[in-house]
């Protein structure tokens, strides 16, 4: 992993990052206006960045004459360990900094649930191209079957937090949801033209490239745009979220690098994990607060801090994880 190239990714994605809070406090992207960008990025571009990943790969192991079907059912188990891993260091995470009785599950929510769509898919596929991005895809169809069915009980969205039986959490869950948001679909499409080998023509190829490489910019606005609505003075003296973060900006990564590197020894697939490990707070988050009768105040806490610090924690952490 050469940490030089992923400094130098990071360093652009900032610029764009900050570019988009001063665009919004200069309200040239006001609230209309990323509602907008985030549906277009939602229902266009990153279904379409999934399915040029995954017909790039397959391109490319063609080229190869290799056969990657068994490689797509491997990548889907180590996504599942991924998030087994993160759910069992999102409750000692969040032990560690004894919240609230109500915030509890909130915490343990913010921990496992990282932003591997807007900050994960550009930063990937800057440092590791397509190749990078096909892992992260599949990372990504992963990350939403376990944030609709065990995210939704989490939050108490499925049943009673107190008296729900585990067969009416189950029968509460979205699948409708689950299954036709774009993202799955993109996936689902890029997994079919993957595994049939189905060729596209070129110009339809070319299309979903050119918009799909829109998501990374897009994205980077909207995320600068969302930092700039936070009142920092309210934010930074909140002790419990300064430990929070420095706890799972810092110290989750490392300790899953421990874990994945004994796991998962691949040049491209382990830094990604690692990488997708450092990812800040997601968006869901405060969507779920929202809708589940959450606090939607720490919901955004998080997602802010999480995301202004690991500007910081995240070159870090790919210096000291490259030296080990």
């Amino acid at each position: 992993m050469d940490i030089s190239v992923i400094i130098a990714q990071m360093g652009k994605l900032f610029l764009i990052l900050c570019l988009g809070f001063a665009l919004a406090r200069l309200e040239l992207l006001d609230l209309h206006t990323k509602q907008k960008l985030t549906k277009i990025l939602l229902y266009v571009t990153t279904p379409l960045m999934m399915i040029d990943a995954f017909y790039d790969r397959m391109k490319m192991l063609d080229s190869r004459q290799d056969d990657a079907s068994v490689s797509v059912g491997m990548l889907f188990l180590y996504s599942f360990a991924f998030y087994l891993i993160l759910i069992l260091l999102s409750l000692l995470l969040t032990a560690a900094i004894r919240p609230p009785k109500e915030d509890h599950r909130l915490y343990i929510f913010m921990t496992i649930f990282g932003n591997v769509g807007f900050m994960g898919f550009p930063i990937v596929q800057s440092v590791y191209g397509t190749e990078g991005l096909f892992y992260a895809a599949i990372l990504n169809s992963v990350f939403n079957i376990f944030v609709y069915t065990f995210g939704v009980v989490l939050m108490g969205g499925a049943g009673d937090a107190v008296g729900g039986s585990l067969g009416r959490r189950i029968k509460q869950i979205p699948w409708k949801k689950l299954l036709l948001t774009p993202a799955v679909i993109g996936t689902a499409v890029g997994i079919l033209i993957f595994v049939c080998r189905i060729p596209l023509p070129g110009i339809l190829a070319d299309t979903c490239g050119t918009l799909g490489d829109l998501t990374s910019p897009l994205a980077m606005l909207v995320v600068g745009a969302n930092l700039s609505g936070m009142k920092l003075k309210e934010v930074f003296t909140n002790m419990r979220m300064n430990i929070y973060v420095l706890l799972r900006q810092i110290a989750l990564p490392l300790v899953f690098w421990l874990i994945i590197s004994r796991i998962v020894s691949h040049p491209v697939l382990t830094p990604t994990l690692l990488l997708m490990s450092c990812m800040p707070v997601a968006n869901t988050t405060a969507l779920f607060a929202t809708e589940y009768n959450g606090n939607e105040k720490l919901a955004s806490q998080g997602i802010f801090m999480t995301t202004l610090f690991s500007l910081i924690s995240f070159p870090l952490i790919i210096w000291i994880c490259v030296r080990t």
